[in-house]
Parts: C-alpha cells; structure tokens; sequence
C-alpha cells in the first residue's frame, strides 16, 4: 500500500537527464531573445573602475603618510650623535654610546650598556620642553 506522498518522494527521487538550453544563459531557463545577455551587467561601462578607484583614493593618502612619517623618524635617527639622550621602542631611555647601520650601544645605567637594533632608537625629547617648544613656534607663527 503506497500513500501519494511517497510516490511523489519517489519521483522527485529520480534521476532525471538535465533539460536542454534554451538560450546563451544559464541552462533550462528560457530567456527573451530581444535582450542580449551581455547587457545583463551594469547600465555604465565605467561602474567596473568605481570599486578600484575608491580603493586608490582611500589607500594611496595612507600610503604617503605612511611613507612621509618613515621619511621623518629615519632623518631624526641619522642626525643622532654620542652621547645624545635616546629612547627605544621599548621604552628604555638611555645615552647612545655608539651605533652603526644594525646596532646602537645604549648606556642606560651607570657600568650597563646595552646592544640594540638601531632602528628602534629615536631621539628623546622630554614632555615639558616639547610643550614649550610648540607654545613658542605657535607664538612666532601669530
């Protein structure tokens, strides 16, 4: 004794060759011939360089600052001499005893001095004569 639910399982159960293309697009759906399907993309030939032109205009500023902020702390680093007060990356503030291109001595204590890599080294400049140095260069600008 079948039940018409089963039989019904039982079709759609089987397997069925797929239907015959209709038209240029996707198989076994008919498609109106009036319309091409090259048309089935965007109205503007230009809408394809919108997404890329956006990403050049939101990476290409962050690119040259970026690459101006390099510029900047590579320029300070080259004008470091000894005996000049520096600080790592890390944190540590010290006085450069002496460095080349790879590593920088730092006398951080009395008797210690420690080999670092020289590109984490930057001139220290200690808070209070920073605030005042901009205080006078906004003065001198008025």
């Amino acid at each position: 004794m079948s039940s018409p639910l089963l039989s019904s399982e039982l079709l759609l159960a089987q397997n069925l060759p797929p239907k015959a293309a209709t038209g240029p697009g996707t198989p076994g759906v008919a498609q109106d011939s009036s319309t091409p399907a090259a048309t089935s993309g965007s109205g503007s030939p230009l809408s394809g360089f919108i997404m890329p032109l956006m990403m050049l205009v939101i990476f290409v500023p962050f690119f040259l600052l970026m690459n101006r902020k390099q510029k900047k702390e590579t320029a300070a680093r080259a004008s470091l001499k000894r005996g000049d007060k520096v600080m790592t990356n890390a944190g540590l503030i010290g006085e450069l005893v002496e460095t080349d291109d790879r590593v920088a001595k730092v006398k951080i204590a009395p008797g210690v001095t420690v080999q670092i890599v020289a590109n984490t080294v930057s001139p220290f400049v200690e808070p209070e004569k920073a605030a005042s140095k901009d205080l006078k260069e906004a003065a001198e600008k008025k």
